[in-house]
Order: structure tokens, then sequence, then C-alpha cells
């Protein structure tokens, strides 16, 4: 495991801080590779100072940190997906079936609900369009007061 200070000296920067920043922005591609140690001292796995390194090699090219860590997800997007289409098993394209079914019953659910909303609100315009043309109650009464 290494500590703040080994990470700075292995991607040759100048302060912790700069080590900080790279952390924080692939934080969630480092979750699985880091641990807190004595003191609450964030401590990183050697995987994860591959995946630091990674990271620093697009910024010296002349990225930003922002431009750098979002290549970083997008590559390690594209590995989840293909690690995932490859696996060939009947368990994992079962859960796969039943998470589909899931949410398309989730969705045609939602889609009947917001019909319905529609057809509501479709009647409500209708029934103020109506009282528009009657006119507005608080009219009649000032033709009233008015002796009209």
């Amino acid at each position: 495991m290494n500590t703040i200070s080994d990470l700075r000296k292995a991607l040759g920067l100048a302060t912790d801080n700069q080590v900080r920043n790279r952390i924080e922005a692939v934080k969630d591609l480092l979750y699985p590779h880091l641990r807190r140690g004595p003191n609450n001292q964030i401590l990183v796995a050697d995987t994860g100072l591959t995946l630091l390194r990674q990271l620093q090699d697009l910024h010296d090219s002349g990225l930003t940190m922002t431009e750098a860590s979002s290549i970083m997800r997008t590559s390690a997007d594209i590995t989840d997906v293909n690690r995932l289409s490859v696996s060939s098993s009947f368990v994992t394209n079962q859960t796969k079936q039943d998470e589909c079914e899931r949410m398309i019953a989730a969705l045609r659910e939602e889609i009947a609900f917001l019909r319905s909303r529609v057809a509501y609100l479709e009647e409500r315009q209708t029934v103020n369009l109506h009282e528009e043309q009657v006119g507005s109650w608080w009219e009649r009464l000032r033709g009233e007061i008015n002796g009209a």
C-alpha cells in the first residue's frame, strides 16, 4: 500500500495536494484500491498506482485533469461492457433477462400513469376553456352589484 508521500514520489509531483487532486479526479475508479490506514491516512494499492500513472500520463500529454479523468472513465466503461458481453453464462443471461423484464414492467406502469395524467390535464383544460367562455363566477357577481 502506498501513502500520499509514496505516490507523490512515484508520480513525480511536487506537493501532496497534487496527489490528492488526482485521487479526487478518479475517486470512483480508485475506490476499490483505496484504504484508510492509521490516523485516517489514505493508502492506495499498487493497482491504484497504475491508474494514477495512467491519469498522470494523460495529464502530461496536455489534457486537463477533467479531460484525462473523463477519458479514463470512458475506457473503464468500455472495458466493463466488453467483459460483460463476453460472458456466456446462463445464470448471467437469465439475470439480465429478469432485470430487463422488471424494467419493462416499470416503464409500462409509468407510461400508464403518464397517460392518465395527460387525460386528466386535458379534461381540466377543457373545463377551464368552458369557464372562460361562460365567464368567471365573479363576473356575474359584478353585474349584480352594479345593478346590471
